[in-house]
């Protein structure tokens, strides 16, 4: 009988064999994952970097005419996004070119694309992909916003303005004299109403005030608290001893502004950048004019308005001397307001 031939010592090589290939493949999978999430890593900071520069850009709403600046965004977009990093070799400042990398799709969207590539010079590179050639990775990343009218959520006044067809204009040079309105006239522009927004509202600095002139002051110097909507309907204060409260109340508002200059129209005002919004106020715009005892007054849009002299300057008659404009501020989209300067929100919509 022939004795059968031990090949055990054979089958343990092919073995060893298997388990070698086995654990460079599993180190190459283990590569892999790393370039990976450095990839996903690098996406993340990148559309982060997008989303603040597009939001940057949105903002430079033109008071004039409520649509974008264009030159205005492309510097403060560029600006945002340097302001954020992203892993290139190591985490690099975010650096976007402000004429190829920034586009304006509407008169109030921009457009911001943020990448790391080749073709700029700064692709993300990899760690464990170089073994198979890969040096580097490109990644692209973009984000759109949009400057879009509001109904705001805070810091509105109670001075509304009366709406006059075709809206307030808002050149520089164009001012208005507000002043409280009279009963039994017929109403002119500037005129306006104070509105009691009653005690319903448990947010911001007037929560817990009671009586109407407490609640008025802190209305006027720091806004109601709770969001307001086209369609609200709300009691008018009467005028009468209200007009002191009201202008002391403004001046206190124009003191507290860190540029007060009496010769400037808003436009001025913004390019300068010395001033802290103080002489800006944000208020309803309201569609009736009655101040006979409280009657019902509708809101119907809302303005922001830029005071450029000294509130009460103009005695009595004529209580603040300003300028209407188109305004950024917190609140909930709106795409239907009435004609005339408006107030804006910013929106990520892409």
């Amino acid at each position: 009988m022939t004795p059968r031939k031990d090949n055990s010592r054979d089958e343990r090589g092919v073995a060893i064999l298997y388990v070698a290939v086995f654990l460079l493949s599993s180190i190459w999978l283990v590569s892999l994952a790393v370039d990976m999430g450095k990839l996903t890593v690098t996406k993340g900071e990148l559309q982060r970097a997008a989303d603040a520069a597009a939001l940057a850009g949105a903002s430079c709403v033109s008071p004039t005419n409520g649509e974008l600046m264009q030159d205005s965004a492309r510097v403060l977009a560029t600006y945002a996004a340097s302001q954020n990093t992203a892993l290139q070799t190591n985490s690099e400042p975010v650096v976007i070119d402000p004429m190829t990398d920034i586009s304006f799709p509407t008169v109030h969207k921009i457009k911001v694309t943020v990448h790391r590539d080749e073709a700029n010079g700064n692709a993300m590179t990899t760690i464990f992909a170089k073994t198979l050639g890969i040096g580097s990775l490109d990644v692209h990343t973009s984000a759109t916003a949009e400057a879009i009218p509001v109904e705001p959520c805070e810091k509105t006044t109670p001075m509304a303005p009366v709406q006059i067809a075709g809206g307030y204009s808002t050149a520089c040079g164009t001012s208005y004299d507000l002043k409280v309105a009279s009963g039994g006239k017929t109403p002119s522009p500037g005129n306006f109403q104070l509105l009691d927004f009653g005690t319903s509202c448990n947010e911001g600095p007037c929560a817990g005030l009671s009586g109407t002139g407490p609640l008025l002051d802190c209305w006027i110097k720091n806004g109601y608290g709770c969001c307001l909507k086209i369609g609200d309907t709300f009691v008018n204060t009467e005028p009468g001893d209200k007009t002191g409260i009201f202008k002391t109340a403004m001046k206190d508002r124009w003191n507290l502004d860190t540029d007060r200059r009496t010769t400037i129209c808003y436009q001025t005002y913004l390019a300068d950048g010395l001033g802290n919004g103080k002489r800006v106020v944000t208020s309803p715009i309201v569609d009736t004019w009655d101040v006979n005892g409280k009657k019902s007054a509708k809101i119907v849009g809302f303005a922001a308005f830029f005071m450029l002299d000294v509130p009460g300057k103009g005695g009595q008659q004529s209580l603040v001397h300003g300028q209407f404009i188109n305004y950024v501020v917190p609140g909930n989209a709106n795409g239907d307001p009435p004609p005339g300067p408006k107030l804006f929100t910013l929106r990520l919509v892409e």
